[in-house]
């Protein structure tokens, strides 16, 4: 933020500190733990862009997206899009953002992944896509559309150790990354 005229603090309140992506870091994080078998774009260097669109078979620019993760496995197509805030805040526009995903690449299953803490009571969370409309009475679930919020849970530190933090986190991301590939490998 130097020289781009943000300032916090003036004079003797002046602040010196480090500013960073905390949403960047948790994706690329996440693509550390689940990058082998998913497709990761590079959007901050505009490398990756998918297209929504095209005309009349012409590969053109049109609707340029970047889902966080797309899976390598052409048959059972999975989409993830890493989330840093609290499950209660994943809504609306981040539905919307990863159905488009999923219609556009075929996929039947969409995972929120996103920073639990140890006492939240629902680390995971499925929904599944209705049809029908409340008009003529018909609303119901589809079975083979569904989008899971899926908390990587983050031990609380409070009186463990390095080591015993660190061994609990490894359990965790193993536990993370077999939700996401027992969901791949053998059916939804």
């Amino acid at each position: 933020m130097q020289h781009q005229k943000h300032n916090i603090g003036f004079g003797p309140n002046h602040i010196n500190g480090i500013l960073f992506d905390g949403a960047w870091l948790w994706e690329e994080y996440i693509d550390k733990l689940i990058g082998e078998n998913f497709y990761h774009k590079k959007n901050k260097s505009g490398i990756d862009a998918q297209q929504l669109f095209s005309k009349s078979n012409n590969f053109s620019k049109i609707g340029r997206i970047y889902p966080d993760f797309i899976s390598k496995n052409s048959n059972k197509r999975i989409i993830a899009d890493a989330k840093y805030k609290p499950i209660k805040n994943i809504a609306n526009k981040d539905y919307l953002q990863v159905l488009a995903y999923m219609f556009r690449f075929n996929a039947e299953m969409g995972f929120y992944i996103y920073p639990a803490k140890n006492n939240e009571s629902v680390p995971e969370s499925k929904m599944y896509l209705n049809e029908g409309t409340t008009f003529e009475n018909n609303v119901k679930h589809q079975e083979d559309i569904i989008i899971t919020k899926l908390g990587l849970i983050i031990p609380d530190n409070k009186g463990l150790t390095y080591y015993e933090f660190s061994q609990e986190m490894k359990l965790n991301e193993t536990q993370l990354v077999k939700s996401i590939s027992t969901d791949q490998d053998v059916g939804y």
